[in-house]
């Protein structure tokens, strides 16, 4: 005869701050990479229309 054996169940995961820190705080860092290449963009745009109304 064989005896079960009773494996209790882990506990759930909780959900980890950091974690949810590390992808709020990415989240900035991309946005505040978009905002910059937007006012290079706008920038080197500028640019370009005041080289060319110049000549």
């Amino acid at each position: 005869m064989t005896a079960l054996t009773h494996h209790p169940r882990p506990a759930p995961a909780e959900h980890d701050v950091r974690s949810l820190g590390a992808v709020v705080v990415s989240a900035v860092v991309l946005v505040a990479l978009l905002v910059g290449a937007a006012g290079v963009l706008g920038s080197i745009v500028d640019l370009a229309g005041w080289a060319m109304s110049s000549s």
